[in-house]
């Protein structure tokens, strides 16, 4: 999931290779491979192949086809006459086929206005750090002296108040990147729909420990209500999204003292959501999204580590009490469906509400505000762990053997209990994605029930019921 809400970004800079058609008057023997090419350079800082283009006017609807499409990064050969150009090799964008559906009345004065745009078999190599960011955004800002140009012309950016409506107002812990790393100025779009289908993305996170890789697969995404003006970015900024993927997330992980290549997820998620597509301080192609999105049960997330191996020496206080939850995996296969709201913003994602994740030995919530920063590889999780049955009944032994006995025990571990009758305790897990540290409450709560001296504490609480109930009164 973490890796998905990334590739809205992506899907607007590709309307790049269509931007030169969406405003310019071709007539229809302009339509050829060497304007399309040479026009699309002229806007983005990258080298572009296409491989044909087919115009088709007396169909209904009337439509442009674009196939074979590649993106690299701009070298001596962009801008020149294709013919003399070698082949472009290893594009991180590959597009089968870019379609758009005409607005018939505009070709009538010889203006071509697509009003549907689709990408159908996309491949997509990316690679972020925080150090650079993102490699592909880095294509689709304007060339180098475009840039310089605009930049030269600019006044000092103007901050323009988000409407009071807006979805995406929480900030979550912003990813801070060079200016250099930037997507290019927004333009407006005149669009009743957009849709990548059949997409296919590679992410690579290189300048963090982790360097996990995310293969996003069966992507489908369809926006619609699109409304982007720049002019008027306050009330004409939004669009809305519905997304279904395959996401595997592989890299490093420290377990055990060392580094090991693990899995951190495997899942398949549908679902959608409401975007906010510009920054309005900066008038950049920065999407902000408020998303409600389904994992389907039988994905994993986690599951490569227990918290035995993220907590350390949290751990050892525990062990006073009896309560050994080393063993415990953090994550798993999903017994049900997870629902779960986040804002995605600034390569981070911040939970709109609380999010229970069903797994076979217990429930594992992320409460509301919690956040994850994916580019810096940072968190800040609070959640909650519910034990099933079976981690109920080992606490009880646990805590039985430090000399309370089996009732007095249960007694003590009813006090953690929720409404449902589950043990439940709150952890918080921060630090790096690869090296989480793990801390769990449930120290505390203990030592405030049986305080320091266990062993005095329990013939006090064999011998002196009374005893008992002021240490829960107290509780």
């Amino acid at each position: 999931m973490k890796k998905f809400v990334r590739l809205l970004p992506f899907l607007l800079v590709l309307l790049a290779v269509a931007a030169p058609l969406a405003g310019a008057y071709i007539l229809r023997r302009y339509v050829n491979k060497e304007l399309i090419v040479l026009e699309t350079e002229k806007n983005i800082n990258a080298r572009v192949h296409l491989d044909d283009v087919s115009l088709t006017i007396y169909a209904w609807p009337p439509s442009l086809r674009l196939s074979g499409v590649k993106i690299g990064p701009r070298d001596q050969h962009a801008g020149t006459p294709l013919e003399a150009r070698p082949p472009l090799q290893n594009a991180p964008v590959q597009i089968d086929l870019v379609y758009a559906e005409l607005v018939p009345k505009a070709l009538l004065s010889g203006q071509f206005f697509p009003r549907v745009l689709r990408f159908v078999g996309i491949e997509v190599q990316e690679r972020i750090s925080p150090q650079a960011g993102s490699a592909l955004e880095k294509l689709f800002q304007p060339p180098l002296e475009k840039l310089a140009a605009l930049q030269a012309q600019a006044d000092v950016p103007r901050a323009v108040p988000v409407p009071p409506s807006a979805s995406v107002a929480v900030e979550p812990a912003p990813a801070v990147f060079p200016k250099e790393a930037a997507a290019s100025k927004a333009a407006r779009i005149a669009l009743q729909e957009i849709s990548i289908e059949q997409g296919h993305f590679v992410i690579s996170n290189e300048g963090t420990d982790s360097r996990f890789n995310a293969d996003i697969s069966d992507f489908n995404l369809v926006l619609t209500g699109i409304d982007i003006d720049p002019a008027d970015i306050a009330n004409h900024n939004s669009l809305h999204a519905r997304l279904s993927a395959q996401i595997v997330v592989d890299g490093a992980a420290q377990i055990g003292g060392r580094m090991q290549q693990v899995k951190f997820a495997n899942m398949k998620l549908h679902g959608g959501g409401d975007v906010n597509p510009v920054d309005p301080n900066t008038m950049l192609w920065a999407p902000a999204a408020v998303l409600n999105l389904v994992i389907d049960r039988g994905s994993s997330i986690g599951g490569h580590m227990t918290i035995g191996d993220a907590a350390g020496q949290e751990l050892d206080k525990l062990m006073k009490y009896g309560v050994d939850l080393s063993a415990i995996r953090i994550g798993g296969v999903l017994a049900q469906d997870v629902n779960v709201s986040v804002l995605f913003r600034n390569e981070s994602i911040r939970f709109l509400g609380d999010t229970l994740f069903a797994l076979p030995d217990y429930e594992f919530t992320i409460k509301k505000e919690s956040w994850m920063d994916f580019a810096n590889d940072q968190q800040g999780l609070l959640t909650r762990l519910s034990c099933g049955e079976a981690l109920k009944e080992q606490i009880v032994r646990g805590v039985a053997s430090r000399g309370l006995g089996e009732t007095i025990s249960r007694m003590v571990v009813s006090a953690f209990s929720d409404d449902r009758g589950l043990v439940a305790f709150d952890l918080s897990i921060t630090g790096p994605l690869s090296r989480p540290v793990v801390k769990p409450e449930i120290q505390n709560r203990l030592e405030g029930i049986l305080g320091g001296g266990l062993e005095d504490k329990a013939k006090g609480l064999i011998n002196n019921f009374k005893e008992l109930k002021s240490l829960f009164k107290n509780f």
